[in-house]
């Protein structure tokens, strides 16, 4: 028996999955609420109105009822943004999933409204974008990690403080930080920068979401790829989950990614 009944939540479908017969479980990442699991019953019965509601990435406005402590079940609702061109190409149906799970792993309730809003960003950044869609990948991962708390320190050794912008440039990881030459070796996982590298990495966490697209690719951009994903990895305590595998796959191919 409903208890209480929630209007116009706006949310995008992180996960989608099959409840018995003819019902679905989808996670929602909301506006207000953070992570909310929904069960859409007989959504998938013959002229359901609400299946297209369940589908996974796109953006829609819910009415819900809720019945048990952090459940909810779908009454109605509207689709908002389907993001039709995005939904269509492999690599940011990849690089979407990659950002879903992440969250699905690590949600934390404290960032609720500004998370929303770079995934939000993001999904709409994918959708505009011809090209260089990797930046947006990469940039939110960046981002959200360091709304995490481990925000990356470009501009003084995370070992000794020293000022090292634009010289001598290593970049730690689990240090979420430069490494000057002399530390490089306390810091065992630090990876070597160009200048030109450094000024990439140091551009997708500052460019706005729509901008990222504008962001020339460095000649070894798959590297700072897998140190950002690395640098995510580690300082969020997680282990490669599948779809960022597929994502490191790609990365060391260096094929479709652009």
């Amino acid at each position: 028996m409903a208890t209480s009944d929630l209007k116009d939540i706006e949310g995008i479908v992180l996960r989608e999955f099959k409840y018995k017969e003819a019902s679905k479980i989808i996670e929602l990442f909301t506006k207000d609420l953070g992570r909310i699991s929904i069960n859409c019953q007989s959504v998938l019965k013959k002229n359901s109105k609400n299946l297209g509601l369940t589908n996974r990435f796109i953006l829609a406005h819910y009415d819900l009822y809720k019945s048990k402590k952090d459940f909810y079940g779908l009454r109605e609702g509207v689709i908002v943004e389907a993001f039709p061109k995005s939904s269509k190409n492999f690599d940011i149906i990849l690089y979407k999933s990659a950002i879903a799970d992440l969250l699905l792993r690590t949600i934390d309730a404290i960032q609720i409204e500004t998370v929303y809003k770079l995934l939000l960003n993001s999904f709409m950044a994918f959708e505009e974008a011809d090209t260089n869609f990797i930046n947006i990948f990469l940039a939110f991962y960046l981002k959200y990690t360091s709304f995490s708390g481990f925000k990356p320190n470009f501009k003084t050794c995370g070992i000794c403080g020293k000022d090292i912008r634009g010289h001598g440039l290593y970049f730690s990881p689990r240090e979420s930080s430069l490494i000057c030459e002399t530390c490089k070796n306390k810091a065992k996982d630090s990876v070597y920068l160009t200048l030109e590298e450094y000024k990439y990495f140091n551009k997708l966490l500052y460019t706005e979401s729509k901008e990222l697209k504008n962001i020339k690719l460095v000649e070894n951009y798959e590297k700072i790829g897998k140190i950002i994903i690395d640098y995510t990895l580690k300082n969020l305590d997680l282990g490669y989950f599948p779809s960022v595998k597929w994502v490191l796959k790609t990365l060391e191919r260096n094929i479709n990614v652009l």
